[in-house]
């Protein structure tokens, strides 16, 4: 049920569904040899046999495929090899995004630790936008490149090839987003949606196929594996969403070691700066930590910010650069949450008694362009529907959009394709420019495909509960099975646990206008502090029993680490 709140932020809250998952069959924990919460939680994880049991828990390098699989790669690696041996210029033209400045960064140092000359480019996010444009490949012929190696973009620039191509500067392209019918002319295009590809895991992100192509050839020269570089890889396939299975499971699992012990004086310099502690970096730490500080630099201002900490050599350097984006990431923050309150201010308009639209639009004239991803996600994550934030500045209006697994956001968007001006993305996240004067007819589209395509979807926000437990559950043993299911994310989130009837002994607000409640729960002989984020307004609710819903991690802050919960929802016990 939709109800505007008391507080001036009039902020639209929505209630969740709570779906507890199909529990294992019998015998399952028998045939596992593991304890029952063990096996349950394996269960909802995708271990349906003894077989998917090592796989899942080892991820070890046996999930890596032969980068030789991608075609064209054999072509990118003799062109890549021929460049290094008779030392022309490589541009690497990477997206203003984590996922483009962690797959720039990788290639940056991979090519220059083999002797190769690099120089590299980030596209303005509100002057050039996403992708190669003209200006761009212009500017690199200019500076004598002649080998263009694009990251997380790149498979429907045609027209860009085509320039590049002209001046004499042969292309390589890796990326992972949606492939149209028509490529460009390059001389290898690697991504794993490639109409020829075999293949066999198709959830690399931008980095992680900037990765398979150094992978490839450092073999080609006869090199040991460049493992420190899944540090990168690892800081944006959980910024791009990647799903956490397979090969990035891996590489996720390894990175995070390597995070853990890194010697890149950049990313040391970031996470001092996000007060975290090395030895307990987890996705969690990235994804609230260090990946919005390297993000804010492309959203705010130059991305090349963040390329020249993750490469950069000197200390002092390093910590002025993380200096500088921790500025930019709290001037984001607020940015944010203004437009968020003015987003939600937009749909109880929008409402009109009738309930929510099947697809969110909301859009503002004050909104810069690299705020408008945080505000269609935040919607799209808040009301479970398909959601995008346009800002309108100007005769050119920009867009993000953020959707549902139910929706295909770079689908729908199809229907306005001769209205764009730029328009590219995945199936979840998308983004166009448009002239403004245009936007009326094409939200009429937009709303008529979502009407059709999510007529039968129950868009009542859901949370998948694996089991319901006691808090006495989290013993050292148990909390250690749980860790060791790591990492957490895309297809393979975190354990979610329901407790009945907890006791909340202690709770107050906590964080900017007491956005954030801070708790103490007791249960069964166990007591834990527990944090809800966003939840603040909620305090009066802790009166009595609650029935909650929750993750657990390990709350490094101060001297002790200890077990906390992070509430994902709660309810006033019956």
């Amino acid at each position: 049920m939709l109800h505007a709140q008391t507080r001036d932020d009039a902020l639209l809250m929505i209630s969740k569904k709570w779906r507890m998952l199909d529990a294992p069959p019998a015998g399952f924990s028998q045939e596992l040899g593991l304890p029952s919460f063990h096996s349950h939680l394996l269960y909802s994880r995708g271990v349906k046999t003894r077989a998917d049991l090592e796989p899942y828990l080892n991820a070890d390098r046996g999930a890596t495929c032969d980068p030789l699989l991608f075609p064209g790669m054999d072509v990118a690696v003799a062109r890549l090899r021929q460049a290094l041996e008779t030392r022309e210029s490589i541009a690497i033209f990477g997206d203003f995004d984590t996922d483009g400045i962690t797959g720039t960064a990788l290639l940056i140092t991979a090519l220059r630790d083999v002797g190769g000359s690099v120089v590299p480019y980030l596209p303005d996010r509100v002057e050039e936008g996403h992708g190669l444009n003209p200006d761009a490949v212009r500017y690199l012929d200019e500076q004598g490149v002649s080998l263009l190696i694009t990251v997380d973009c790149g498979t429907t620039s045609i027209p860009e090839v085509d320039l590049a191509t002209s001046l004499g500067i042969d292309t390589i392209i890796t990326d992972h987003h949606t492939v149209l019918p028509t490529l460009p002319a390059a001389c290898a295009i690697l991504n794993p949606n490639h109409p020829d590809s075999t293949y066999p895991f198709l959830g690399l992100t931008g980095v992680g196929m900037a990765f398979k192509l150094v992978e490839a050839l450092y073999g080609d020269m006869g090199l040991p594996w460049p493992e420190h570089l899944l540090e990168l890889v690892a800081l944006g396939t959980v910024a791009d969403v990647g799903p956490l299975t397979g090969e990035n499971r891996f590489f996720v699992k390894r990175g995070l070691e390597k995070l853990n012990e890194t010697r890149n004086v950049g990313i040391r310099a970031l996470a001092e700066s996000a007060r975290l502690k090395f030895g307990s970096l987890d996705t969690e730490s990235l994804s609230f930590g260090l990946i919005p500080r390297l993000n804010v630099a492309g959203r705010l201002g130059d991305a090349a910010v963040s390329l020249s900490l993750l490469t950069a050599t000197d200390t002092t350097e390093a910590y002025e650069l993380a200096s500088q984006l921790e500025h930019k990431n709290s001037e984001r923050q607020s940015l944010t949450e203004q437009a968020i309150q003015e987003a939600n201010r937009q749909l109880e308009a929008q409402m009109n008694g009738e309930g929510l639209p099947s697809i969110l639009i909301v859009k503002s004239d004050d909104w810069i362009p690299g705020i408008l991803g945080l505000i269609a996600g935040r919607l799209a994550e808040q009301f479970y529907r398909p959601a995008i934030a346009i800002s309108t500045a100007g005769e050119l209006s920009r867009a993000s959009a953020r959707s549902i697994p139910e929706f295909n956001i770079i689908e729908a968007i199809r229907v306005g394709r001769e209205l764009f001006t730029k328009s590219g993305g995945h199936h979840q996240a998308a983004g166009f420019t448009i002239p403004t004067a245009c936007l009326a007819v094409l939200e009429e589209r937009l709303q008529a495909v979502a009407d059709e395509k999510l007529r039968d979807v129950d868009l009542t926000p859901a949370i998948d509960i694996d089991c319901e437990v006691p808090l006495s559950m989290f013993t050292r043993e148990n909390f250690d099975f749980i860790q060791s299911l790591a990492p957490f994310g895309e297809a393979n989130r975190a354990p979610v646990f329901l407790t009945r009837n907890a006791r909340v002994v202690e709770s107050r607000q906590v964080g900017s206008q007491g956005r954030h409640l801070k708790m103490r729960v007791w249960d069964d002989g166990a007591a834990f502090g527990a944090i809800a984020f966003r939840q603040g307004d909620r305090i009066g609710d802790t009166q009595r029993g609650v029935d909650l819903v929750y993750t657990v991690s390990l709350d490094t802050w101060g001297y002790q680490p200890k077990v906390q919960l992070t509430v994902m929802d709660f309810r006033p016990s019956r």
